[in-house]
């Protein structure tokens, strides 16, 4: 019988240590060596129908895309109104595009290579808008010139780089040829190759790789060591439209709102404002919406404003969106209805002789804000041209009131006025203060973000809110108020013998007492410190100036508080 020949034990170890070296050098390549798997650009920029091209736009591939329709490029319109240039604006209720600039609203037909500028008649020599189904699209020429921004048509026509004007950017230059990759990481798909020494815009740093846009439209990553000479740049505006123009009283807006609920109440002007002092506007409650065509009812009147001028006080005219059967989103949409209210507004400041028009259009539902804001685009053409004050009403901006488009509206108003009010307010079920100085130190925070510092009036309230909060019997809880003024509000307290005590959370004085039904009451109250407070984040943020909600429910003594402290 044989013996088995046995391996030496030597020639074994030898055998694994060159598989656990192989193993090792599998693992390190696995895991260290970068991949050379690339992504195509249908997959990056998603498959393009014939005649489609993808569009990046500054630091994003857009959803939306351009065309070419008879070797002319087109963009989507949704695309336009989003990023592009919001001024283009598509009016169903007359079938035209409407681009409106400080001075004139261009009338632009579907189909058409005729328009008009300013009512004077015009032909591009093509076809501006072009409409497929359910679909708009115009034309990037002339979108262009009319835009601050430039484009680039790339890789045969399937991709459009946009890059808008007069912005500051970062910029870098390719230290060697590098991958631009999906994502940061060697193990992410190429995009494409960027060459050395061409510029590529870094969009955000991180502590090894960078994003960025390359020259020709992708969005992707790069090692922070293939980068050089990183610095910011300066990209020169390529469109110089008419400017908008501003007008402004001289030093601080201290306005107060007068409600004017039926004409006979136009007498009271003298007696109340016989005490007041460094006011020099007063916005009187005179115009309200009557119907959806666009009618306006009025309580104007030509000796208010001739008294209120011998006064020393300009008179802004109010305008609100109150009434029954009135529905603000149809009537902002109806461009006759528009028109119909700012011709009758500037026709009656020929008519009644005031100084300025104040837009207090409030609820506007998020359907309706872009025709809002072509609303107020549209009527500061006109007052511009008639020399009128034009200012807006606005809520504290929060992020589900974003698409009040506060940035546009402080472009085209001379003042954006911040009710900084309405924390808590009539019918919520949540008790609380009417403005919080948090409430109003961060709205007005949000609105430096938007609006030039000049332009933002913080309007603070002269008015509470007594709190009613009853047990049922079926054990639910209702909660009701009623809105007291300054004197109202302190007068509560003491015919219910209560002390106010601090709240520090509201930074006002509050006071609380169980009534004679059982009801517990809460009010958050206003005084000479919350008035000063008040006041004083409009120094603090060198704003345009104040206003205050309502003229009548006030203690003597605000008109020299606020005065001392908005200087």
């Amino acid at each position: 019988m044989k013996k088995k020949k046995q391996v030496p034990a030597a020639r074994i170890a030898v055998v694994l240590a060159f598989v656990c070296a192989a193993g090792l050098l599998l693992f390190c390549w696995k895991r260290f060596m970068p991949t050379s798997k690339r992504m195509s650009a249908d997959e990056y920029f998603g498959s393009l129908a014939e005649g489609e091209a993808a569009v990046s736009v500054e630091d994003r591939v857009a959803d939306e895309r351009a065309v070419w329709i008879d070797d002319r490029l087109y963009v989507d319109y949704s695309l336009v109104r989003t990023e592009l240039n919001p001024r283009f604006h598509w009016d169903a209720s007359v079938g035209l595009m409407l681009f409106t600039t400080a001075e004139e609203i261009f009338e632009i037909p579907v189909n058409s290579s005729s328009y008009t500028e300013g009512g004077e008649a015009k032909d591009a020599g093509y076809e501006i808008v072009k409409q497929d189904a359910d679909k708009m699209y115009l034309a990037m020429e002339f979108l262009q010139q009319h835009s601050d921004f430039t484009y680039e048509i790339l890789e045969e026509l399937s991709r459009i780089a946009v890059e808008f004007g007069g912005v500051t950017v970062t910029e870098a230059t390719m230290k060697k040829d590098s991958a631009v990759r999906y994502q940061g990481g060697i193990k992410s798909p190429i995009l494409t190759q960027a060459k050395k020494g061409t510029r590529v815009t870094v969009l955000e740093q991180m502590e090894k790789w960078s994003k960025v846009r390359t020259t020709d439209g992708y969005f992707g990553y790069v090692q922070n060591k293939r980068l050089t000479d990183i610095a910011e740049v300066e990209r020169p505006s390529v469109y110089t439209g008419p400017a908008y123009t501003c007008m402004s009283v001289d030093g601080k807006l201290n306005l107060v709102w007068h409600q004017i609920d039926y004409a006979g109440m136009n007498e009271n002007l003298a007696s109340d404002t016989g005490a007041i002092s460094g006011v020099n506007v007063i916005s009187p409650t005179w115009y309200f919406l009557t119907d959806n065509a666009g009618s306006v009812g009025s309580f104007a009147d030509v000796s208010y404003v001739e008294q209120a001028h011998a006064a020393g006080l300009q008179v802004w005219a109010l305008i609100r969106n109150f009434g029954e059967g009135v529905d603000t989103t149809q009537i902002l949409a109806s461009r006759a209805a528009r028109q119909k209210i700012q011709e009758y507004l500037v026709a009656q400041a020929d008519e009644i002789g005031f100084d300025g028009i104040n837009i207090d259009f409030e609820g506007i539902m998020e359907e309706a804000a872009y025709d809002y804001v072509q609303f107020m685009r549209e009527l500061s053409i006109l007052c511009r041209k008639k020399g009128l004050v034009l200012s807006v009403d606005v809520p504290v901006p929060m992020d589900f009131s974003s698409y009040y488009d506060r940035e546009e509206l402080g472009v085209v108003c001379d003042y954006v006025i911040m009710m900084g009010y309405d924390e808590h307010y009539a019918g919520s079920d949540i008790v609380g203060s009417v403005a919080s100085l948090d409430f109003e130190r961060n709205g007005i925070r949000n609105m430096l973000s938007e609006v030039p510092k000049e332009k933002v009036v913080s309007a603070i309230p002269f008015y509470t809110r007594l709190w009613y909060t009853e047990t049922l019997a079926d054990g639910s809880t209702s909660v009701t108020s009623e809105s007291l003024g300054m004197a109202g509000a302190w007068q509560v307290l003491e015919e219910n013998g209560v002390q106010a005590v601090w709240d520090e959370d509201a930074e006002q004085p509050y006071g609380e007492w169980i009534d004679a039904q059982g009801r517990l009451c809460q009010i958050w109250l206003e005084d000479d410190s919350t008035v000063a407070e008040r006041a004083a984040l409009v120094s603090e943020n060198d704003l345009g100036g104040i206003a205050a909600w309502v003229l009548g429910q006030e203690m003597d003594y605000v008109w020299s508080v606020i005065s001392e402290n908005i200087a």
